[in-house]
């Protein structure tokens, strides 16, 4: 009997990992944080270039503080944007293929090796391996790329229920 309780309870574990958002992960723990000074009136500068340092225009960037968003703004034509009413702490940062956690500093109590705005490099669409998954599969194993953790907790449900619901009173055959 004992097994079977054992089993209920894993069940129930599996399925509140399913139901826990990705936002509660959105900071890994032990993410190395980048020192960046905030100017008066709390406002951070910053740019979006690719890998090979070309302003990306027109793409959408995106403050966060404890998994909310507070802010999203949008890079002007020469990759440059500027968030303001900031306050300083620790903040995610997304930006075209690009995420960072920012410690950023009230004006004038920044440490003098703290950046003055923030230079975010996107990494675009890339690809990390190269093979021939065509059609339908592609898709599902782009999903299953970008949702590791609802997919962490639909293979730990289709394990646990199984387990779960098996009839445990049965005695075991010689």
């Amino acid at each position: 009997m004992k097994s079977k309780n054992w089993n209920a309870v894993l069940a129930a574990l599996s399925c509140v990992g399913m139901l826990v958002p990705q936002a509660a992960f959105a900071v890994p723990a032990g993410a190395k944080l980048s020192d960046v000074a905030l100017h008066e009136n709390g406002v951070v500068f910053g740019q979006v270039v690719d890998a090979q340092g070309v302003a990306v225009a027109m793409t959408p960037v995106a403050i966060a503080s404890g998994g909310k968003e507070i802010a999203r703004t949008q890079t002007d034509s020469t990759g440059k944007f500027s968030v303001s009413g900031l306050k300083g702490g620790v903040y995610q940062v997304a930006a075209a293929g690009h995420q960072g956690v920012y410690r950023m500093w009230a004006p004038r109590t920044a440490p003098p090796a703290a950046q003055q705005g923030l230079m975010v490099v996107s990494q675009g669409d890339l690809v990390r391996g190269q093979g021939a998954i065509e059609g339908h599969f592609q898709g599902v194993m782009s999903w299953v790329s970008q949702h590791p953790i609802m997919t962490a907790g639909l293979i730990a449900g289709a394990i646990a229920i199984p387990i779960a619901l098996t009839d445990d009173d049965s005695p075991a055959t010689p």
